[in-house]
């Protein structure tokens, strides 16, 4: 049992089975779904391994204390927590399936962004951007994420978590309850341009995906563009979005942010 509550600011903890446990004042959160083995084949560098389990990870979605319910229903927040038990796919590290989100409409083709919080464990967040018909990759980026630390997916910007620890990685996202994600374009390609595999001397590597043509190197980053939206290295992120909703209006309204969220791949 792993304990989340000085961390994430909720009483919660994560089970042996890497389901979430939730302690009052908190009611129960039904699981929303667990990406099964079948679902993740397709965006593998081999497809064709053996399941090594059925799920890969699991979701939950609109967290919060009952005293919050109403401020984030009133700004348009949901704010969710996935569980990426440690698990080799082959030779990857167990990840996210990978979406990209649709335009806001009304916008000159901006999506709408969304931040990350580490909660627990050792990740890899890797970002994508194409252009505006999937064809060309215009940028791939890697934030190697450790607890405590928010990132925020720009515009635009397709995205997977990678678990690269021996130990669960558990993150949290506020996100837009208008964001819609668009799985095709990572689906089509088998993953996005690069995979992250064990290696015999580094803890990682990436291997580039033969789906893609032309494919930039990949560029490391951190996260200190991120501090430029108000996402506060002080305290929980949900207590950032459920006290203080307006300090997250660039999830529902980012082309009102276009130079601050800009700066995050600078």
């Amino acid at each position: 049992m792993i304990n989340l509550e000085q961390i994430s600011g909720l009483p919660i903890e994560v089970t042996d089975d890497f389901k979430l446990k939730f302690l009052p004042p908190l009611k129960d959160f039904p699981l929303t779904f667990a990406r099964k083995f079948s679902e993740m084949a397709p965006v593998l560098m081999d497809p064709n391994i053996l399941a090594p389990v059925q799920e890969t990870y699991f979701v939950y979605r609109g967290i919060h204390l009952p005293q919050h319910q109403q401020t984030v229903k009133d700004n348009n927040l949901i704010y969710d927590i996935t569980i990426i038990p440690p698990l080799m796919l082959g030779r990857e590290f167990n990840k996210t399936v990978g979406h990209y989100h649709a335009a806001k409409p009304g916008t000159n083709n901006i999506a709408h962004p969304e931040v990350y919080e580490i909660l627990h464990g050792e990740g890899l967040v890797m970002l994508q951007k194409m252009d505006e018909n999937f064809e060309k990759v215009m940028n791939t980026l890697v934030v190697k994420a450790k607890v405590g630390e928010k990132i925020i997916y720009p515009p635009n910007y397709g995205h997977i978590m990678i678990n690269i620890g021996s130990d669960v990685l558990v993150v949290a996202d506020w996100q837009s309850v208008h964001t819609k994600s668009l799985y095709e374009p990572v689906a089509s390609r088998h993953g996005l341009a690069y995979y992250a595999v064990a290696d015999d001397t580094e803890q990682f590597k990436f291997v580039p995906n033969n789906n893609y043509k032309n494919v930039p190197p990949i560029r490391l980053i951190d996260t200190r563009f991120m501090s430029k939206l108000a996402i506060s290295a002080n305290q929980p992120m949900y207590q950032t979005g459920a006290t203080n909703p307006q300090s997250l209006d660039f999830l529902n309204n980012p082309e009102k942010y276009v130079v601050e969220l800009s700066g995050i791949t600078s």
